[in-house]
């Protein structure tokens, strides 16, 4: 079984597999394919129905290196867009559907998780945040997602928004998140991150005492290394 490196972890941490036991597997070469390396094959073997969407998503991959910030976040906005709309006029509502269909060489859950990677790193002179964040918007409306693919995307917006300056909607899409039953160690982070980033180290201080003590939620030692910016 192929484990996309932005689900979570099989190990049950809650955490991403890339950001858990993908490293282990990394080093126990002899007893495990490299997962980097089956994901390469798979996503240049993989027959798929719209050989030209494809065609920018393994351009992004094998040459993300010599590709401007610009022609990435396009390329990934024409990708994602592509699919979203093909998701709505075909009633398809999660992202297994769309995997089923083979529209592209790569499990969805990856080229979500890798595109929020490319808009998290994004200046906002670097591209218009507000045509990322209405991508995110999409996405969320568009399939049923699971908890931590919807966290994910709404901490990246909420990020985009606080570099934009709207540090309200920002703290509330985290603090509605929060009351919805999702109470999530990951959205208190995202506001203490938020605002160290911003300056404002009061506000930081406050949701990192107020995410402190949530004691019941796991990767509280997440939280708590922030701790040094105060």
């Amino acid at each position: 079984m192929k484990i996309g490196r932005n689900e979570l972890c099989p190990c049950g941490s809650g955490k991403k597999y890339k950001k858990c036991c993908l490293s282990k597997a990394k080093e126990d070469t002899d007893k495990l394919i490299d997962p980097f390396t089956y994901h390469d094959n798979y996503i240049h073997t993989k027959k798929v129905k719209t050989t030209r969407i494809n065609k920018k998503l393994l351009n992004i991959h094998d040459n993300k290196k010599n590709l401007s910030i610009k022609s990435i976040i396009d390329d990934y906005l024409e990708i994602m867009n592509y699919i979203l709309d093909y998701a709505t006029k075909n009633n398809l509502h999660t992202l297994e559907q769309i995997d089923d269909t083979n529209l592209i060489s790569d499990f969805l859950i990856n080229v979500i998780g890798d595109f929020e990677e490319e808009i998290l790193n994004l200046n906002k002179n670097d591209y218009d945040l507000n045509v990322t964040n209405k991508y995110l918007d999409k996405l969320v409306n568009t399939f049923n997602l699971d908890d931590n693919t919807h966290e994910n995307s709404l901490r990246c917006k909420t990020h985009s928004l606080f570099k934009l300056g709207d540090y309200e909607l920002g703290e509330k899409i985290m603090l509605d998140w929060i009351s919805k039953k999702h109470n999530s160690i990951y959205a208190y982070v995202e506001l203490v991150d938020d605002y160290e980033m911003v300056g404002d180290l009061k506000k930081s201080k406050y949701y990192y005492d107020l995410g402190m003590k949530q004691t019941n939620l796991d990767d509280l030692d997440v939280l708590e290394e922030r701790n040094d910016y105060f």
